[in-house]
């Protein structure tokens, strides 16, 4: 052998202490978490992940298929005492000024909904949601996911804006410090504030996304609520489309639920929505095989591990980031 090639062997051998790989020079790092994106059909059959990153009800419909077992609870990891804001819901400023009496009713009926939420029968759910679904839409919740367990998993609490400004602010620069892309800057007037009184005849379109987002507004839907002078019309659409809800010169939404992030991409400014206040706070678990409990103080057990999420480069895979952040656990994007 020359002396190349034992320099060569000698550099892959003392490398083994502290990396992993597949051949020389296909490394993989030990003493990192690596984070691969994939799709819910993935989750649990992938032969060299360890661990996976869902969201309700993906993460129990793909538990129950493959047998897996929930491991970790982000909003737990997190740390917040409501979880992290997930979800938030806003309105067009023009519906804002022209009828805030309206609003301070709809907000009164979506406090409501979370204790709704505990005794409503899953079929009321599923029709309330199903019902407000385009046609031929399967809808995210089926009679074999939509739990009290899976209800209770989705994270329904609503926070007023007022309430909810810091922090928000703070998950919103969390996001910022791991992918700064995926977030805006959001002003003061993005919060909306005390409303007032005035009640002016509307019609009102309500958006909000399949999945956990819709059940925050299962109640007003199944009940089909009535205001005085007013016409509304609930619409749950694909995740993926919301954003074109509040896009545009004339959006379609007067009431939109968003990702948080979005929202503050989108609409940070406060010229055209604000926000009225946080629906979800949190809806993302840990799965494996072998279900071992993951807490702050074992976290680290995912070093040298690759991680499966859903959706990584969105609120999934950077709340799963900041954590890893925030407990001083290197990670790296692999493919």
């Amino acid at each position: 052998m020359n002396k190349f090639l034992k320099t060569l062997a000698a550099v892959c051998v003392a490398a083994l202490t502290t990396i992993g790989f597949t051949a020389c020079g296909g490394e993989t790092s030990t003493d990192k978490v690596s984070l691969l994106g994939i799709d819910a059909a993935s989750v649990g059959v992938l032969p060299d992940v360890e661990y996976y990153v869902a969201a309700e009800p993906a993460a129990t419909t793909r538990a129950n298929a493959v047998g897996l077992k929930f491991s970790g609870d982000l909003q737990q990891l997190y740390g917040s005492e409501n979880g992290y804001p997930q979800a938030v819901i806003v309105a067009k400023n023009q519906l804002i000024d022209s009828n805030p009496a309206f609003l301070a009713s709809f907000l009164e009926e979506l406090e409501e909904n979370e204790n709704w939420l505990e005794t409503a029968s899953a079929e009321t759910v599923m029709q309330a949601i199903s019902s407000h679904l385009p046609d031929g839409t399967t809808p995210t919740f089926n009679a074999k996911n939509l739990t009290s367990e899976v209800i209770a998993n989705c994270g329904i609490h609503f926070v007023y804006a007022n309430d909810d400004r810091e922090r928000v602010t703070s998950f919103l620069d969390e996001m910022a410090e791991v992918e700064p892309s995926m977030v805006g800057e959001v002003s003061e007037d993005f919060f909306c504030g005390e409303l007032g009184t005035n009640a002016t005849p509307s019609t009102v379109s309500v958006y909000a996304p399949d999945g956990a987002p819709a059940l925050s507004l299962a109640k007003l839907m199944a009940e089909e609520n009535t205001f005085s002078q007013i016409s509304l019309s609930y619409n749950v659409v694909a995740a993926d489309t919301i954003g074109a809800r509040v896009s545009g010169d004339n959006p379609a939404a007067d009431i939109c639920i968003l990702p948080v992030n979005a929202a503050s991409k989108l609409l940070g400014s406060g010229s055209k929505y604000k926000m009225l206040g946080t629906v979800t706070n949190g809806n993302l678990y840990i799965l494996s095989k072998d279900g071992e409990n993951l807490t702050k103080d074992n976290l680290s057990v995912l070093a040298g591990k690759t991680v499966g999420v859903i959706n990584l480069a969105n609120v999934p895979g950077l709340t799963l980031k900041i954590i890893l952040n925030k407990y001083g656990i290197p990670y790296e994007t692999v493919s």
